[in-house]
């Protein structure tokens, strides 16, 4: 079995893999070996390595987009181990020691790691901010995502939290931290039952309020606290959804009168991020009044797209996709395919012909794809292919992985140039016959003649001006033509897909009246 050179991408592809009677070629994209080229959009997906080093394709992570309530937002998408990029005007970054997931796990999203004790993060609130206000706590939240990989009682994810002279050396501000493998939300001389702070009439009030649900190790999970200073509501939330509701009004009741809430203009530390945590922080926001939640870590769905590939020939036909995917938990990989013998833009739609070379009628649709389903004979073929794959997760908690895809071709060239045998010159007329192509797919042969040398547009015969199309034969009589005329002839073969091959052997004729009769 000889194997075909196959020029793809810059890539020569020498592949060859037997399905029936067919030699296909394969166009390979991701695994071990190959990236992911000729790639003509990423949208909402990107590559990371998986497992035994495969390069695979996943769905983005998801990062929340700073609006006009964003106090704080640290993404840690380019985060070292000493320096945290994201600048926001309220605060100022402090001291920086963590481990940047990229640095540490691939397979673990962008992040920022805790994995020793001493690991930390300090941001200094400044005047303007949420928390540093000489007026009553407004409507706040805070939410981020968490990927223990221990819990421990007492590790705190983020606290804001010190002494004062205000109030008599004792604790005020809040912190979030472990407390029997659940996250718990300690708030200390922070909200006041209403008095009068110069006679000592006010009264702190010791708000303590824990998840319901246990936090697992080694996995994502989004963590909320949102304040509600117009009813007094403190909501803890966990992927979104509602785990834990405190009251913080005199009575502990909705309706009651509401606590009164402001920090201390003395609780001038830093806030600090993963003190005694181990694990991985990520998308750490603070933000004014309700802020948008999304309850999970990828992005819903995402799309892969391919350039427009050249595959050479216009009779180049697709014999199957096949992808290796993981597939868990619900999501799902789906893929489509379109082709033809014209050109396209990549973005070209139906409908869309700005965005064209093409009339509308003439740019393929897509068309679903089955994996590892070979497409029926002659269903797909043509020059230009271009592939998409659209990724789906569960509810933002689970992402596929695409790991590897591969496309079977079978290379259809143009037919090989006929065996001109020999040109009889008639009276008014010469008789052609050849040797007929080899070709399963040749569907007919094109004559050309004229009056000088591989220059053929001659309008004599009687079948109409060269080239002459004469059909899947091997023998045809030209009349019409001039005696005492010289003509140069020669023969091409033309496939199912309109190939041309190359020209035959030129004879040169005479026809003349000596001959008698045809």
């Amino acid at each position: 079995m000889s194997s075909i050179l196959f020029l793809f991408g810059g890539v020569l592809y020498a592949q060859t893999e037997r399905i029936g009677r067919a030699e296909v070629q394969e166009l390979g994209w991701g695994g071990l070996e190959k990236g992911w080229e000729n790639i003509f959009e990423m949208k909402d997906v990107e590559e990371k390595r998986g497992e035994l080093s495969s390069l695979d394709v996943v769905l983005a992570d998801y990062s929340p987009v700073p609006d006009e309530n964003t106090d704080l937002l640290l993404t840690f998408d380019r985060s070292t181990m000493h320096t945290v990029y994201d600048s926001f005007p309220h605060y100022t970054i402090g001291k920086v020691d963590i481990f940047p997931s990229q640095n540490y796990k691939e397979s673990i999203r962008k992040a920022a790691g805790f994995l020793r004790y001493s690991n930390i993060i300090e941001v200094m609130p400044r005047e303007g901010s949420v928390f540093r206000s000489d007026t009553p706590l407004k409507s706040f939240t805070i939410d981020f995502y968490l990927y223990p990989t221990s819990i421990t009682n007492g590790g705190s994810v983020v606290e804001w939290y010190a002494p004062t002279v205000e109030t008599g050396g004792n604790p005020t501000g809040f912190k979030a931290f472990f407390k029997n493998g659940r996250l718990h939300w300690l708030f200390e001389n922070v909200f006041y039952i209403r008095g009068n702070k110069a006679t000592g009439s006010e009264k702190a009030v010791y708000v303590l309020a824990g998840e319901l649900e246990k936090t697992p190790v080694n996995e994502w999970h989004h963590h909320a606290l949102q304040y509600d200073a117009n009813s007094g509501l403190l909501t803890l939330l966990y992927d979104s959804r509602e785990s834990s509701l405190t009251w913080l009004t005199e009575t502990g009741k909705e309706g009651g009168t509401l606590l009164q809430g402001r920090f201390s203009s003395y609780l001038a530390v830093e806030l600090t991020l993963g003190k005694q945590f181990l694990g991985f922080i990520d998308n750490f926001r603070i933000s004014r009044g309700a802020a948008q939640l999304y309850n999970g870590k990828f992005i819903n769905e995402g799309q892969l797209i391919s350039d427009v590939l050249d595959l050479g020939y216009r009779g180049t036909k697709l014999v199957k996709f096949r992808w290796d995917s993981t597939e868990e938990n619900g999501t799902a990989v789906r893929f489509f395919c379109r082709i033809s013998n014209d050109y396209f833009l990549p973005t070209a739609q139906p409908g869309e012909l700005e965005s064209s070379l093409l009339p509308e009628a003439r740019i393929p649709q897509w068309i679903p794809v089955k994996n590892n389903s070979e497409f029926p004979a002659g269903s797909f073929s043509g020059r230009y292919m271009q592939w998409k794959a659209e990724l789906y997760g569960t509810r933002g908690l689970y992402s596929p992985s695409l790991h590897s895809l591969t496309v079977f071709v079978e290379s259809d060239p143009p037919p090989s140039p006929p065996t001109l045998i020999e040109a009889v010159p008639l009276n008014g007329a010469v008789r052609l016959r050849w040797v007929k192509n080899r070709e399963s797919d040749v569907r007919g042969y094109l004559v050309y003649y004229g009056d000088s040398s591989k220059t053929y547009f001659g309008r004599d015969a009687d079948l109409g001006d060269a080239p002459v199309f004469v059909g899947n034969t091997d023998t045809v009589t030209l009349t019409g033509l001039k005696n005492e005329q010289v003509y140069f002839i020669s023969i091409t073969a033309v496939d199912d897909a309109d190939q041309e091959s190359g020209f035959s052997k030129e004879f040169i004729v005479r026809p003349s009246g000596i001959y008698g009769k045809n």
